[in-house]
């Protein structure tokens, strides 16, 4: 326990001692006049002079010093600038930027930062080897790495990082590539890179509704990383994500072109009793109802279209664009025919006698078809002088009748019609005809000659 005071006071004296020659040696490599100084002095005044030599040789060493430690910020702040700008970014960021250029195997875009980034040119390439993307096209990927130059990439391909890269795809939602290897009625299994599996479940494998999965079995898709548990060993994914994600935007395009009287190519999906849905693209639906198919009387839509034909239709009205649960796109294909009933009221006025052919019998009563497109109802009790309970009484279908116009609804589109006022309308024109005529022989001025009066009136002579 004695010898431990003892070496501490040597090692004191040890530290004494190089702290000492420290400042010496420092004042040698500054100022050489140190030296002259200790030899004339000797020892004690070398100590003694130590001090002032040591301040001496300090303060031109620090004003030495300056310019390195100035250039040694500068070059620290130029590195740590850089660091800032290369952490703009992170890996699994979406950025999104311009293709300025695309060379050989590389394309590079113009992302903001403060070079340009790149990626590879194959991920612009569709599946059967088009060209998706040009020159001055936007683009939007995800970061892959962000070490010299920031790397991109539009899915985390097969050969591509880990289970790592796997959870910052699924935290970024950046597409992920995999291969469909095992399939069941429940969904299918997918591989991805260093044997990493997951599962499509059956309801998101695609946009429509999927009966079997044996069809993509062997495949490789890009998916979207819903669920990441137990790290990594329960992997849930979705190819319907990423393809709603697609159809969203095609989807806004096709909404932007839906203005009132607007014109549509669209293609004949399903009937239904009430009318005709046609798709319009991008997952777009509108529908025509079964009245706004043809000017013409049309029962089912299915007696004047089938499913997958090519129609071109007339928007009519839109509600709620962009909610699905809401949205309402009517559409009609008669508007783009001539209106029968613009002729209809020069045609058949009020009073008209005509001939037409019964079209239908109902309990209430008959339609007939005047001209193409147009038909009128004649009223149960227009039918016959005598009560009839049905129609089917006196008339069978396609049997041509002479009704007589009641009235003409133009802005309904209706005519009101008679089978039993016939005779008596064509009595009472007769009546008005003759009292006319005889109305314009009364005002005519006799000539005095009876046998010129008489072949006037009987319009033989003027």
């Amino acid at each position: 326990m004695a010898e431990d005071p003892q070496a501490q006071e040597g090692d004191v004296q040890e530290e004494a001692t190089d702290m000492a020659q420290a400042p010496q040696e420092e004042a040698e490599a500054v100022a050489g006049g140190s030296e002259t100084v200790t030899e004339k002095n000797g020892d004690g005044a070398a100590e003694e002079e130590a001090a002032p030599v040591e301040v001496a040789a300090v303060e031109p060493e620090e004003e030495a010093a300056s310019p390195e430690a100035g250039e040694g910020d500068f070059a620290q702040m130029l590195a740590e600038s850089e660091s800032d700008a290369k952490g703009e970014v992170k890996v699994g960021d979406k950025v999104s930027g311009v293709i300025a250029k695309i060379d050989g195997e590389t394309a590079f875009i113009d992302y903001g930062g403060r070079g340009e980034a790149i990626i590879r040119a194959s991920e612009l390439l569709g599946k059967d080897g088009e060209a998706l993307f040009a020159v001055g096209d936007q683009i939007e990927a995800f970061a892959a790495s962000v070490g010299d130059e920031v790397q991109l990439t539009r899915s985390v391909s097969r050969t591509d990082g880990n289970t790592d890269a796997l959870y910052q795809a699924f935290k970024s939602g950046m597409p992920v590539e995999g291969q469909v290897d095992a399939v069941n009625k429940w969904g299918m299994g997918v591989i991805f890179q260093g044997g990493v599996r997951g599962f499509c479940p059956i309801s998101h494998i695609d946009t429509s509704y999927v009966e079997s999965a044996e069809e993509y079995r062997g495949k490789t898709f890009s998916f979207k990383i819903i669920e990441f548990r137990h790290q990594g060993r329960d992997i849930v994914v979705s190819r319907r994500a990423l393809l709603e994600a697609e159809q969203n935007k095609e989807a806004e395009a096709v909404r932007a072109t839906l203005k009132k009287g607007a014109k549509l190519q669209g293609t004949v999906t399903r009937l239904q009793d009430f009318g005709a849905f046609v798709a319009l693209g991008a997952g777009v639906e509108g529908l025509v109802h079964v009245s706004e198919i043809s000017h013409q009387r049309v029962n089912q839509p299915s007696d004047a279209l089938q499913e997958g034909q090519e129609i071109e239709v007339v928007v009519l009205d839109t509600k709620g664009l962009g909610n699905r649960r809401k949205e309402r796109i009517s559409l009609s294909i008669k508007a783009l025919e001539k209106n029968p009933w613009d002729a209809v009221r020069e045609q058949f006025p009020a009073g008209t006698v005509a001939t037409g052919k019964v079209d239908s019998l109902e309990d209430y009563g008959a339609f007939v078809e005047l001209a193409e497109g147009v038909r009128g109802m004649v009223h149960v009790s227009e039918i016959a002088d005598r009560r009839i309970a049905h129609p089917r009484e006196v008339l069978s279908l396609g049997e041509e009748v002479r009704i007589v116009v009641l009235e003409a609804d133009m802005r309904r589109q209706r005519l009101r019609l008679s089978i039993r006022q016939v005779e008596s309308m064509e009595s009472a024109a007769n009546l008005r005809d003759f009292q006319e005529r005889m109305k314009r022989e009364q005002v005519e001025e006799p000539t005095g000659n009876a046998l010129t009066d008489a072949l006037r009136r009987a319009k033989l002579v003027d």
